[in-house]
């Protein structure tokens, strides 16, 4: 009787033991899956739904709503060639990183008329201070992946020298 008590505790705690293991990979298959559609969505969806935010939070006209889904599929496509370009460049080394600051600014403002000519002095006025925030959230973000990233190198380089 008690080797069947005992057997039977052992396989109770193997089968938790595994299913521990079969939790966290599943776990990890899905957010690699949900992140990576994330990063799928098409230009024309992320325009349409920032349209939509603007439209529910500015109280837009559906031709201002499509005005401006058409002025961020714009400002996307700029960014991407910009992109496109910089990485291009970047095994080149071509024009300076302070260029294509410049151009990238050139966009943002290139974005801020075409809104400015879309919405009502009104609309507009309430518009910048979110558009600013939701810069600076975006510029906070791409700090703290780099200073993650930093954090990790160094992390790398102390292991390859033996310290802590």
């Amino acid at each position: 009787m008690k080797k069947t008590g005992i057997l039977l505790i052992v396989i109770f705690l193997s089968m938790g033991a595994f299913a521990q293991v079969d939790k966290k990979d599943k776990k990890g298959e899905h957010h690699a899956e949900s992140h990576d559609k994330s990063h799928n969505i098409d230009d024309e969806a992320h325009a349409m739904m920032y349209a939509d935010k603007m439209a529910t939070r500015l109280n837009l006209s559906l031709e201002q709503k499509e005005q401006i889904q058409e002025a961020q599929m714009k400002r996307l496509e700029s960014q991407k060639e910009l992109m496109a370009e910089m990485m291009s460049e970047n095994e080149n080394m071509g024009e300076s990183n302070s260029e294509k600051k410049e151009e990238k600014k050139k966009i943002q403002e290139d974005f801020k008329e075409n809104m400015k000519e879309i919405l009502t002095a009104e609309q507009y006025k309430n518009w910048e201070p979110m558009h600013v925030r939701e810069m600076k959230m975006q510029g906070k973000d791409k700090y703290k992946q780099k200073a993650k990233n930093k954090n990790k190198n160094k992390d790398k380089d102390r292991n390859k020298d033996g310290t802590r």
